[in-house]
């Protein structure tokens, strides 16, 4: 999948103000997203881009099961602040995130726009959105099936202050998560 070019402003604009949420409430409208099948068990992932945010869902036997979001609104909608790292068990398995915030230079910025750019060209299960203004404003989710379940990359690049071309460095915020699915492998039972 190639870098989708969005034609929506982006609603989350700060690194510093993402949230976390993870839940069984559907994530908000989004902007672009697929739905990707797991190639053993039978259940699958939605991946959404939002304003500059994600939300990554299970999907078990056709229903959405949690819902992983982060972004501005994540804390209104009953989340919290963007955390370090958190566990979060429920009736579909145990989620983990961990999650940083980094302020990049120009250089570094442009080489992590120009690699997260080719991962997407290159690898056709990722989803990645640019947003209008500037080549290095991107969200970025790249997911990887397992035995226990999911587990998936975000990065969300805010560019520095009105610099159209992404050169003058920025913020990004990244993110792995781990889903154990409940019922699949050792991880997940053990949770249990």
């Amino acid at each position: 999948m190639t870098v989708r070019d969005l034609v929506a402003e982006p609603s989350d604009v700060a690194a510093a103000a993402l949230g976390y949420r993870v839940g069984v409430t559907p994530e908000r409208d989004a902007l672009v997203s697929t739905v990707l099948e797991h190639p053993v068990h039978d259940i699958a992932l939605r991946l959404s881009i939002l304003g500059a945010s994600h939300a990554v869902t299970l999907v078990i036997d056709g229903r959405d099961a949690m819902t992983e979001e982060v972004s501005c609104r994540a804390t209104t909608a009953g989340g919290a602040p963007l955390p370090a790292e958190v566990s979060c068990p429920g009736p579909w398995g145990v989620h983990h995130l961990r999650g940083a915030t980094e302020s990049l230079s120009a250089v570094a910025f442009g080489a992590l726009v120009d690699r997260l750019t080719a991962l997407a060209a290159d690898d056709t299960t990722v989803l990645a959105g640019r947003f209008p203004g500037s080549e290095g404003a991107l969200t970025v989710v790249a997911p990887t099936p397992d035995d226990t379940g999911w587990s998936w990359d975000t990065w969300h690049l805010y560019p520095a202050g009105d610099d159209s071309a992404g050169d003058g460095g920025g913020d990004v915020v990244a993110t792995t998560s781990r889903l154990h699915v409940a019922g699949l492998g050792v991880a997940a039972e053990a949770a249990s």
